[in-house]
């Protein structure tokens, strides 16, 4: 069993997962990493007996060595760098009076430059704000415009769930998300139950997907009325994983039904229809792969 340390490369970022290499090390001390091919500088905040199962645990990146007093000095003073840059690059952005939010900021000691992320909801010219910024931190400046979802991805975080975010945790390419799937999966299309941190549909619904498009195949839709042995009804509820419907009788009463007790359907017409079409739709994606009609909103 690989045990873990959490290390948090800046305090204002969530940590990230490191193998230890063999260091004995305790929380809050500094230490070498290597990440993104450059050795950098954190503090563990975390040590974790087991691997998380988002991770892969041969790949993790390896804790170097414990950092030397400069170089933690060195840490503190350009973290201080960076809130001060942060600071002036939004002041700067307000007296240009541009529609953009910075995210944050990254001082590339390696390349010396020095790296702002931002989001925006269209196409922004902020080649003055180069310029200025250029004067003020007498530096290379690049502005790099990123999605939220990308913004929530640099951030980190942690979702409704109680876990971390999922893009920053393990996934490594965004894919389409659409609305189409929550409502294959029988969820309420509440945007504060879909949503995530990003204000986007969460990239878990996709997971399961394929599983629920299977079942909903021969299900029954709600709104039809079924018959078993001893019961008729109008199905107002279903759960798909457990292949169960929730079930009104005539006198109100709510009759929990599984789907091999059903002997007789009834559809609507007007429902039937659309359940026809929607069940082709699902066979032939099921069948060749492929993705959702392009009018469903993606993300």
């Amino acid at each position: 069993m690989l045990t873990v340390v959490g290390i948090q490369l800046s305090e204002y970022d969530m940590p990230k997962y490191f193998d230890p290499n063999g260091l004995s090390l305790n929380p809050k001390d500094f230490c070498i990493v290597e990440f993104n091919r450059h050795e950098e500088v954190g503090f563990v905040v975390s040590i974790e007996p087991y691997c998380p199962v988002s991770l892969t645990c041969p790949g993790l990146p390896k804790v170097l060595r414990l950092a030397t007093e400069q170089e933690i000095e060195e840490w503190h003073a350009l973290k201080k760098k960076e809130l001060d840059a942060l600071n002036i690059c939004r002041q700067k952005v307000r007296d240009h009076g541009l529609t953009m939010k910075i995210t944050n900021v990254r001082f590339d000691k390696h390349n010396n430059k020095v790296v702002f992320h931002f989001t925006a909801d269209k196409r922004v010219d902020f080649r003055e704000l180069v310029k200025d910024l250029g004067r003020a931190l007498r530096s290379r400046i690049e502005l790099w415009q990123i999605g939220v979802r990308d913004e929530a991805k640099l951030v980190d975080g942690y979702g409704i769930c109680g876990r971390r975010l999922c893009c920053a945790g393990f996934i490594r390419e965004f894919a389409p998300v659409s609305i189409r799937m929550a409502k294959d999966q029988d969820i309420i299309l509440s945007p504060t139950k879909l949503s995530g941190i990003c204000g986007r549909l969460m990239c878990c619904l996709a997971y399961e997907e394929d599983l629920y498009k299977k079942l909903s195949r021969d299900a029954v839709p709600t709104g039809a009325t079924v018959k078993t042995e001893s019961l008729e009804g109008l199905v107002v509820d279903r759960n798909l994983l457990r292949q169960s419907y929730s079930v009104k009788d005539k006198a109100g009463t709510i009759h929990t039904v599984k789907h091999e007790e059903i002997s007789d359907v009834k559809v609507p017409e007007n429902q039937e229809k659309k359940q026809k079409e929607l069940k082709r739709i699902k066979e032939e994606e099921f069948e060749e792969g492929d993705s959702y009609p392009a009018d469903d909103v993606e993300c």
